[in-house]
C-alpha cells in the first residue's frame, strides 16, 4: 500500500522540466535547483565592480528625475491682493436697493450720504467691470515701454490673466448650504437657489501666470520672476488709471463770476447773483471727498477747506453787509424798474409754486390709492403658508417723486418769502441815492470773488494730476517667487534615487545568479557527451 501511494505521489508531481528547486548548500540531488550560497558568494565576489555600476544607475537616475523635473516645472505665478477704495452713495437712501426706504430718511443728517464701498460696486453705483482688467486698453498701458526678455503679445497676456472673487462670510454659507441641498436632491433646492444673491468682498485677487505662446503648442517662453511681477504691478496701476478716467469727476467748476455783468444789471441783482455764484461754487468744493479737501498745495500752501473758509468770509463780512445797506436804503440805479422785476419774480414763483402743490396733491392721492402685492410663501417642510407684501418700483419712484416735490415747494416758498420782503423794503425805502461808492465797493468784491475761483481752479488741477487722486484701488506687491530648483525636485528625485537602486541592485543580482545557469548548462553538456562515448 505505502508502494502504491509513493507512486501516486510521483505522478502527482509536475513535470520535472518544468520546476526549479531552491536549495541551500546541496550541490546534490535533482539538476534542476540554484544553490543560493553560491549566488551569495558571487554576490561578494562581484561587490568591487557593481558598486560602481549601482553608483553610476543611481547617478543616471538623479539626472533623469531632474530632467523630468525640468520638462514638467510648473510655471511660475505671481499674485496680488486688490482692496477698492473709494465712496459710493449711501445704498439706505436708494429706494430701488432699500426696500424700507421712506422720505423721511433724506432728511435725517446723521446718515451719511456716501459710504466706503463694502463690495464690487463701481463709484457710480453700478457693478466694477472686472474684465477691464483684461482689456486691450489697460494692458497696452501696462506694457507700453517695457523691454521683456521675451516677446509677450496681448493676448497671450489676456489668457494668462486669472481674477478671483471674494465672496462675503454669509454668501459663502449660503452657497455651501445650497451645494448640501443639491447633493440631498432636495426638491425646493432650486427655488431657493434661484433667491440666493451672492455678495462680494470689496477685494479680488490677480494671478499673473509664466509661460507665454500659442495655446496649440508645447514650446512656450518664459519671462524671468522680476519681469512677471513688474507686468502685474503696471497692469493694476493702468486698470486704476482707467477708473480714474471713468469714474472720477475731472470738470472743473464753471466760472459764474465773469457772467455777472455789473454794468447792465442793478445793484441788488448784481448782489444776487454774486451771493449764488458764491454758494455753488462752496458747494462744488464742499462735495469733494475729505480727502482731496484736506490736500494742501506746495505752491501756496493752502487747501481746499481754506478756500472755502474764505470764500464764506467774503460772503459774510463784504457781500451780505452790501446786500443789507443797499436794502435796507433802498438803493438802486433804477427803483421802478428794480420794483417791476421783483414783483415779476415773485409771479413767476407764486405760479412754479402752485404747479407744484398740484403734483403734490396728485401724487398722494396715487399714493393713498396704491395696493402693495400680495405674496404668499410656503414654508418648508410645512403646510403653513404666509403673506407678505412687497413695494413694487413703481411705489418706490413715486415715494422719491413726493419728496422732491416737496423739497422744490419749501425752496420756492422760502423764495416768495425772500421777495416780498425786498419788495417791502425797496418801497418803503425807495429813493434816489449816489451808488458810486456802492458801485466801487462791488468791483471790489467781485475782483476779489475772481481771485479766490482762480485759486480753486488752480488747486483742483494740481489735485487731479496728484498720485492720491487717481487711488481707485490699492494692491499688494506681486507676490510669487520661483522654488528652489532641488526643493522642486524633491519628489522626483526621490523616484529616481530609487529607480537607480533597484536597476542597479537588480543588474548585480543577475551578475551573481547567470554563473549558477552556466554552471547547470555545462554540466548538461559533459553529461551528455560523455553518455555518447
Amino acid at each position: 500500500m505505502d508502494t502504491n501511494e509513493r507512486g501516486n505521489d510521483k505522478s502527482a508531481h509536475i513535470d520535472k522540466d518544468t520546476r526549479i528547486n531552491l536549495v541551500l548548500n546541496n550541490p546534490r540531488g535533482s539538476d534542476d535547483y540554484v544553490d543560493l550560497g553560491h549566488v551569495y558568494q558571487n554576490f561578494k565576489r562581484l561587490k568591487k565592480i557593481y558598486a560602481w555600476v549601482l553608483l553610476l544607475c543611481l547617478v543616471a537616475g538623479i539626472c533623469a528625475s531632474l530632467l523630468w523635473y525640468q520638462f514638467t516645472e510648473p510655471p511660475l505665478s505671481v499674485s496680488s491682493v486688490v482692496t477698492l477704495d473709494y465712496e459710493i452713495p449711501n445704498p439706505l437712501l436708494d429706494p430701488t436697493k432699500n426696500i424700507k426706504y421712506t422720505p423721511s430718511l433724506l432728511e435725517d443728517e446723521t446718515i451719511p450720504r456716501t459710504v466706503q464701498v463694502p463690495d464690487l460696486t463701481a463709484p457710480d453705483g453700478s457693478e466694477l467691470d472686472l474684465g477691464q482688467i483684461t482689456s486691450s486698453y489697460v494692458l497696452q498701458s501696462a506694457i507700453s515701454g517695457l523691454r521683456l526678455s521675451q516677446p509677450v503679445t496681448l493676448a497671450n497676456l489676456s489668457s494668462n490673466i486669472k481674477i478671483e472673487k471674494i465672496l462675503t462670510e454669509d454668501s459663502r454659507r449660503k452657497q455651501e448650504i445650497a451645494a448640501s441641498m443639491l447633493q440631498d436632491k432636495n426638491s425646493s433646492a432650486y427655488d431657493q437657489i434661484q433667491d440666493i444673491q451672492l455678495i462680494y468682498e470689496n477685494q479680488f485677487v490677480v494671478t499673473l501666470t509664466n509661460g507665454f505662446g500659442d495655446e496649440d503648442s508645447n514650446v512656450k517662453y518664459y519671462l524671468t520672476s522680476n519681469e512677471l511681477r513688474l507686468i502685474l504691478d503696471r497692469t493694476l496701476d493702468a486698470y486704476n488709471d482707467y477708473l480714474a478716467l471713468t469714474y472720477a469727476d475731472n470738470t472743473l467748476p464753471a466760472n459764474e463770476f465773469s457772467l455777472i455783468n455789473a454794468q447792465t444789471l442793478d445793484l441788488p441783482e448784481t448782489l444776487d447773483q454774486l451771493r449764488t455764484s458764491i454758494d455753488n461754487l462752496y458747494d462744488y468744493c464742499n462735495n469733494k471727498s475729505d480727502t482731496a479737501k484736506a490736500y494742501r498745495s506746495w505752491r501756496t500752501g493752502l487747501s481746499l477747506n481754506d478756500l472755502m473758509e474764505h470764500l464764506q468770509q467774503v460772503k459774510r463780512v463784504d457781500v451780505d453787509y452790501l446786500y443789507a445797506c443797499i436794502l435796507g436804503n433802498g438803493i438802486a440805479r433804477n427803483p421802478v424798474a428794480m420794483q417791476m422785476n421783483l414783483q415779476y419774480q415773485l409771479r413767476n414763483a407764486q405760479t412754479d409754486l402752485d404747479h407744484i402743490n398740484e403734483k403734490i396733491a396728485n401724487t398722494q392721492s396715487l399714493l393713498d390709492g396704491y395696493k402693495n402685492d400680495e405674496i404668499l410663501i410656503s414654508m418648508q417642510d410645512s403646510d403653513a403658508t404666509k403673506s407678505t407684501t412687497a413695494a413694487t418700483n413703481y411705489y418706490n419712484k413715486l415715494v422719491l417723486e413726493q419728496a422732491q416735490n416737496y423739497s422744490q415747494a419749501t425752496e420756492l416758498e422760502t423764495a416768495i418769502a425772500n421777495l416780498n420782503e425786498k419788495i417791502r423794503q425797496m418801497t418803503e425805502n425807495a429813493g434816489q441815492a449816489d451808488t458810486q461808492a456802492y458801485d466801487e465797493e462791488l468791483e471790489r468784491i467781485l475782483a476779489s470773488c475772481t481771485k479766490c475761483y482762480d485759486r480753486v481752479n488752480s488747486q483742483l488741477k494740481e489735485i487731479t494730476t496728484s498720485a492720491f487722486y487717481t487711488t481707485y484701488l490699492e494692491h499688494s506687491s506681486a507676490e510669487g517667487k520661483a522654488v528652489n530648483f532641488i526643493v522642486g525636485a524633491m519628489k522626483k528625485l526621490i523616484i529616481g534615487i530609487f529607480a537607480g537602486l533597484v536597476i542597479g541592485f537588480g543588474i548585480w543580482f543577475l551578475a551573481a545568479l547567470l554563473p549558477e545557469f552556466k554552471g547547470k548548462k555545462r554540466e548538461t553538456v559533459d553529461g551528455e557527451e560523455a553518455a555518447k562515448q
